[in-house]
């Protein structure tokens, strides 16, 4: 691999403004957006094993009472989406999107493909984080149709 990608996530951060924590060559953290939801990302990269991770905690934390069906959710959007995944975090009940990139020794990582994976994994918190939000805050009326749009699949062309 040419390039680290933690280098390049922080390269990406500086070009967009994006306030951003070094913690050192294999791990940076970098607020996506700062005002409600907020994403913060973590990205860490193993380059022993040409491995990079990224880690989407989306301010979403889920109440004892609500884990169960945040766990439902979950598993209910995560057969929805063919990239990443969500997880719900046991020790903090938090809701994240996950994604783990291996690379084999020939593949370039640069700035476009880390712009764009950033860009899947915005774009994936944004598509479900009302749905997540909905259920923790136990609104079933509006939890049930907007499952019912975020599955709706689509047939056809306009």
């Amino acid at each position: 691999m040419e390039a680290n990608p933690i280098d390049l996530t922080e390269m990406f951060a500086i070009k967009t403004d994006l306030d951003f924590s070094r913690v050192d060559n294999n791990e940076i953290s970098v607020l996506l957006k700062d005002e409600l939801p907020r994403y913060i990302l973590s990205v860490i990269f193993r380059a022993d094993c040409e491995i990079v991770y990224f880690s989407c905690d989306m301010d979403l934390s889920a109440p004892k009472n609500k884990r169960l069906a945040i766990a439902d959710a979950v598993a209910k959007v995560n057969e929805k989406i063919w990239i990443g995944h969500f997880d719900l975090l046991s020790d903090e009940n938090r809701v994240v999107y996950s994604l783990t990139i291996p690379f084999m020794s020939s593949f370039l990582m640069d700035e476009t493909s880390v712009e764009s994976i950033i860009q899947l994994i915005t774009d994936e918190c944004n598509r479900f984080y009302h749905y997540f939000a909905i259920i923790i805050t136990d609104n079933k009326k509006t939890r049930d149709s907007t499952l019912n749009a975020l599955f709706l699949e689509e047939a056809g062309e306009a």
